[in-house]
């Protein structure tokens, strides 16, 4: 299965609902400076829910990851490195005591509204959707101890820990888990993940929204291995010339779709459709307010 890049134009049809204006909680101060240009890797802590309520901090950070966080947009329907909002920032900012995780995400879409003069609206585009349910041959993963839940007290911000196993996946701590791909191979350990959390990790993986036709209500541990073409990945970049001898090895594992279906016992079914995506009307290319 290709992972899909979706370019947020060529919409179908628009609506009229335009979004910018915030209202809400803001942090109590904050600082948004261009990242050096030296900057590697994007390194984000602190906010509700963390270590550290209080603070938080985000350097090299391109303004389109803020904004997935601010607005909780899915990649179909909002690119994470939509041609925007490629700009990378060092941010840090004050959060109220007692602020919670909703409150946190208000606060992001008043500093982007604030000091990038952030607006977008909806519009429509045929892509594919996909739904879930459990496939004919019963469902093999299994369910989580009670009391276990996935993600729980870990920093949302964090990137999952892990290192290159033997086999080309990626190996997590004991009792630890997460997504992660290296050289066109993923691996996603699941422990203690509700039917909410995969469908939305699914439709980041996929590129279109997918729907929870199981009828599952408990959490369940899995771990799940699949690959991509790195090849179609980077033509599809605008950089085939990176492709070289890529061409020749195809998917480096088991397509996601036939992945989920023999390893986890459900089943993917797509169909044309239409979806919402979200169409930046204005972003300032650097921040006021400072």
């Amino acid at each position: 299965m290709r992972v899909a890049t979706l370019l947020v134009s060529g919409v179908a049809w628009a609506t009229a609902v335009g979004w910018g204006q915030a209202s809400g909680p803001e942090f109590e101060a904050a600082s948004l400076k261009p990242a050096a240009a030296d900057a590697v890797g994007i390194v984000c802590s602190g906010g509700p829910g963390t270590a550290s309520p209080g603070i938080f901090r985000c350097t090299n950070v391109p303004l389109a990851f803020l904004v997935t966080q601010a607005y909780g947009f899915p990649a179909y329907q909002f690119a994470p490195m939509a041609a925007c909002c490629r700009s990378r920032f060092d941010v840090t900012a004050k959060v109220a005591a007692g602020s919670t995780k909703a409150q946190f995400r208000q606060m992001l879409q008043a500093l982007l509204v604030e000091r990038f003069q952030f607006r977008f609206h909806y519009e429509r585009k045929e892509m594919a959707v996909y739904e879930l349910s459990v496939a004919a041959q019963g469902l093999k993963m299994r369910e989580a101890a009670a009391g276990v839940e996935g993600g729980a007290g870990e920093d949302p911000w964090a990137a999952p820990e892990y290192r290159a196993g033997k086999d080309g996946y990626a190996e997590f701590p004991a009792g630890r888990g997460g997504v992660a791909g290296m050289n066109g191979r993923y691996r996603w350990k699941g422990l203690g993940v509700s039917m909410e959390e995969m469908v939305r990790t699914l439709s980041f993986q996929l590129g279109g929204p997918v729907a929870d036709a199981t009828g599952l209500a408990g959490r369940y541990d899995f771990d799940l291995r699949w690959g991509i073409d790195l090849a179609w990945v980077l033509e599809g970049s605008g950089r085939p010339e990176l492709v070289g001898e890529l061409a020749e090895q195809g998917p480096q594992g088991p397509g996601l779709v036939g992945a989920v279906q023999s390893q986890l016992g459900l089943k993917l079914t797509a169909r044309q459709g239409a979806a919402e995506i979200v169409v930046v009307d204005h972003v300032a290319k650097a921040p006021g307010g400072n």
